[in-house]
């Protein structure tokens, strides 16, 4: 289902799976920054798993271009060489390439980067995980976490084809 989320919804959620209601413990600024932490963790899966949900596709019509802020990789083998933050055209212009980008980081004030609501959830999931560890450095419930957080990435992803 195509959906979207405000972030300030997203919030909201977190403090309640933290049992932080009334802002005592974490301010928005914080949960705000663990929310994009997790937003850059699923978008790393996502790109890793060849998901088209990050994919973008775009003609050049240049010879040599910036690379958008966000550009991760080629999502597949096209003639670019790229050096930093730009790229150049080893055939004749327009070239029609794909590529894979991380979600743009969110303020309190924009909407969520997922149409998907599994993603949005998951992120939510993941960003309240964050904020309840903060303190804590146990690393075997990490990794059951981060496990748990992997499959249930897996499964958005699986729900949005």
């Amino acid at each position: 289902a195509v959906t979207t989320m405000k972030v300030e919804t997203a919030i909201f959620e977190i403090r309640n799976k933290i049992n932080d209601r009334d802002e005592i413990g974490l301010d928005d600024e914080e949960l705000l920054s663990y929310l994009n932490e997790a937003l850059q963790y699923i978008s790393a899966y996502l790109i890793s798993a060849n998901s088209p949900i990050l994919v973008k596709t775009e003609t050049i019509n240049e010879g040599s271009f910036v690379l958008p802020d966000n550009f991760a990789r080629f999502a597949g083998y096209f003639p670019v060489r790229v050096e930093g933050n730009t790229g150049e055209l080893l055939d004749e212009p327009p070239v029609k390439v794909r590529y894979f980008v991380t979600a743009d980081k969110v303020k309190a004030t924009s909407t969520m980067p997922f149409t998907q609501l599994a993603l949005n959830q998951v992120a939510i999931k993941l960003a309240s995980i964050y904020a309840q560890n903060q303190q804590s450095l146990n690393i075997q419930q990490d990794k059951a976490l981060l496990d748990e957080i992997n499959g249930a990435i897996a499964g958005a992803i699986s729900s949005a084809k």
